[in-house]
């Protein structure tokens, strides 16, 4: 009967729940047994962890006893099930897969001076174009401190190229027309570039993935060739030693690594993945990128539609991953689809 298959299917349906959180209460355990001092490389905020919650994970956070039932993913919050979690399309879905009464709205757009209460004037301006799933669209505007960071700035400029011939090249010329042997193509955001992680609220990471994989888009090949040969890291002597326009004192500041482009990640990563942390843009104010990360402000957003594109961007919901059951790790790609759809560069008179 139709009320028996429901049964079934219930039983079938709460079987394999339970088969899957008693599968992950063994990795959790057994990853605490193994070691329990977990250093994360992600950094630490002061803001509060949020995570969208499934049904079962609700109840036992209604009753208080996640730990004491060995529900890992309901203690820190694991989303189970979309169908607790908002859509994360609509403006008004946060980061955490809780639906808000209303969509986030930008801070104020930060004061052109540095710590000193000095003018930092901007020099060129890059606009970002970005999409969210089908429909929605927004554009970053971003002002550069081109007198108070020349060298930081002239790099960006090639990265920030608008247009798939140019960019940023650390590898021969030669090997742009084929002569040894070769396939290469200049580093630029716009060929490639993406969103890659979100700090909920609290600071966006750019870059490109893959080098390899963004040639291969570019030339519309399934595969980059044998052949091809990603850029190396620059020389870093000149940019290393220039001092940050400011501190990391607001929302909508654009943030590279001391030594420029491409040395954003671990250090230990290919020289095909060296440009997948590029630059960052804060969504509040992040003291720790100056003091413990020894990052360096070269830029800002400069209008108030692109401070309230970037809170948007700021709350969209992540993709946890594993690392969504170590508490502080709510960091992670858009769960939506996010595309860099074009790129433009223009100067200030």
């Amino acid at each position: 009967s139709l009320h028996s298959i429901q049964n079934n299917n219930n039983k079938c349906e709460n079987t394999t729940k339970n088969d899957r959180r008693g599968f992950m209460k063994k990795i959790v355990l057994s990853s605490a047994i193994a070691g329990l001092a977990v250093t994360s490389s992600a950094p630490s905020y002061s803001y509060a962890v949020e995570r969208a919650v499934g049904g079962f994970e609700k109840t036992c956070r209604e009753e208080g006893n996640c730990l004491e039932k060995l529900d890992i993913d309901g203690a820190v919050g694991w989303n189970w099930g979309g169908k607790d979690r908002c859509d994360p399309t609509d403006s008004r879905c946060g980061s955490d897969g809780v639906l808000r009464d209303e969509a986030p709205t930008g801070r104020a757009v930060p004061v052109t001076i540095d710590d000193n209460g000095n003018k930092l004037k901007v020099t060129n301006v890059v606009q970002i174009d970005i999409s969210i799933g089908k429909a929605e669209k927004g554009s970053l505007n971003i002002g550069l401190y081109g007198e108070a960071c020349p060298n930081s700035i002239s790099q960006l400029k090639d990265f920030f190229v608008d247009n798939y011939y140019g960019g940023l090249l650390t590898t021969s010329k030669l090997m742009l027309e084929d002569g040894l042997g070769v396939q290469t193509t200049p580093v630029a955001f716009i060929k490639g570039g993406s969103l890659s992680k979100i700090y909920p609220q609290t600071r966006l990471d750019f870059g490109i993935p893959s080098q390899s994989v963004a040639y291969s888009k570019v030339k519309r090949l399934s595969k980059a060739p044998d052949n091809f040969v990603p850029q190396s890291r620059p020389e870093s002597d000149k940019i290393s030693i220039e001092k940050s326009g400011r501190s990391h004192n607001a929302a909508g500041l654009l943030s590279i690594p001391t030594n420029g482009l491409g040395y954003g990640g671990s250090g230990i990563e290919s020289e095909d993945e060296a440009f997948a942390s590029s630059f960052q843009i804060t969504a509040t104010s992040i003291p720790s990128m100056d003091n413990k990360e020894s990052r360096k402000v070269v830029g800002q957003i400069i209008d108030q539609q692109s401070m309230d594109f970037l809170a948007r961007l700021s709350s969209l919901p992540t993709q946890k991953g594993l690392k969504g059951i170590l508490p502080g790790q709510n960091s992670g790609p858009p769960l939506v689809k996010v595309l860099v759809t074009s790129v433009s560069l223009s100067d200030i008179e």
